[in-house]
């Protein structure tokens, strides 16, 4: 493709998106998976949906949040891994380091992709596509993770040229040149079409994107009313709307549903165990801790109780943090009906940095070492390489 020096002042706008995300962590945690159709999600066997497939399995027809027993009637060659073998967001946080090094101007949209706003940065890090193409290249040459980019001057423009790259691909949209982009592709790649909206549009005769421009915005107003003449503008390839960069964490939470409703108090445990270290280590690698530890229940009939605890110190230690979401569930589970999902949340965050007991300073700094070296394994080998022993009960 053509470098070009943007004009003083253009917007550009990046959007980065993980291809197969789960499924390249899990790869990345066992190369032998490389090559083969792959599907991360929950059991087959249970009411479990695909988190994500890849794209030798989506040949077959599995996609993302299709039921798991249908994925596997689809494709059942496939490997299936069950969702949270690796720790994804440890991953996501490696990814986002290298976005932020080159803008503070990054708006995560989701584990796996991000808009980041590189408008005036071209005399700090060169034209855009090169360092669009730099970024491709280090996102796997040192995490081997894949991913793709789309470059336009507004975000949407930008998603639909991300996901028109895909998969591990560069495309960008020159400015000026979105409806001309945006013509000739399918209803459902404008973002905001869905499938009745779609359905809705082909009654006119609408197949493609450039379609909806020459329907003219008074037809679509009188058609579909305000909205009609907003679809107008987004289908020549319009958006205003800002990017709005990343807020610190205001808490840290993973919550998990169990494939069959459980009274099990060994498997509610080991459930509580493994959400703890998830959180603990999460906490860690943001250099934070947490005062206030809180724990969502949810029964099978969906009433969902939320019971908190303050802690006298911060932490980010997994034992603390399981120790206080036990004494919450035995305070919280006062029916006889079964439990549909359980999750931990640390808030109240604050930069891990305390002092140490006096009188229990050396059992504390060992714990310290314990969980550098449980974060250290974990990062190199993925999360489900090493936990304690209480969490191995959890399925």
């Amino acid at each position: 493709m053509e470098f070009k020096m943007d004009i003083v002042g253009e917007r550009v706008i990046l959007h980065v998106d993980m291809d197969a995300f789960f499924v390249a962590v899990e790869r990345r945690a066992n190369p032998s998976l490389v090559g083969k159709p792959v599907i991360v999600g929950g059991h087959p066997e249970g009411r479990g949906v695909v988190c994500s497939a890849s794209y030798e399995a989506r040949a077959f027809g599995a996609h993302s949040a299709m039921p798991m027993a249908r994925a596997q009637r689809l494709c059942p060659h496939a490997v299936f891994v069950p969702v949270g073998t690796s720790d994804y967001g440890a991953a996501a946080e490696e990814v986002r380091r290298l976005w932020r090094a080159l803008t503070p101007c990054v708006e995560t949209m989701s584990l796996d992709e991000a808009y980041l706003d590189l408008t005036g940065t071209q005399r700090l890090h060169g034209p855009v596509m090169a360092v669009a193409d730099r970024l491709i290249r280090r996102t796997w040459g040192e995490l081997k993770l894949p991913c793709s980019i789309g470059i336009a001057e507004n975000k949407m423009l930008a998603k639909v040229a991300s996901d028109t790259a895909k998969p591990w691909g560069l495309l960008r949209v020159m400015a000026g040149g979105g409806e001309r982009f945006l013509a000739p592709l399918p209803l459902r790649q404008l973002p905001g079409i869905g499938p009745k909206t779609a359905e809705r549009l082909t009654r006119y005769g609408v197949e493609t994107i450039g379609d909806i421009v020459a329907l003219g915005p008074e037809r679509l107003a009188a058609a579909m009313g305000e909205a009609g003449e907003q679809l107008w503008r987004r289908a020549r390839g319009e958006d205003a709307s800002p990017l709005r960069r990343d807020e610190p964490a205001r808490s840290v939470g993973r919550e998990t549903t169990f494939e069959t409703d459980t009274t099990d108090p060994v498997r509610l445990d080991a459930t509580l165990s493994w959400l703890s270290e998830r959180v603990a280590s999460a906490l860690r690698r943001e250099r934070l801790a947490a005062r206030t530890i809180a724990l969502k229940l949810r029964y099978s009939d969906f009433e969902t109780l939320t019971r908190s605890a303050t802690l006298a110190e911060p932490t980010n230690d997994d034992r603390v943090i399981y120790r206080e979401a036990v004494r919450r569930l035995r305070l919280a589970h006062t029916r006889r009906v079964r439990i549909r999902l359980l999750g931990i949340t640390a808030s109240n965050l604050c930069d891990a940095q305390w002092q140490l007991d006096l009188f229990d300073a050396e059992s504390q700094f060992k714990r310290l070492r314990l969980n550098q070296a449980f974060d250290a394994i974990r990062g190199r080998y993925g999360a489900g390489i090493i936990r304690r022993a209480r969490s191995l009960a959890r399925t």
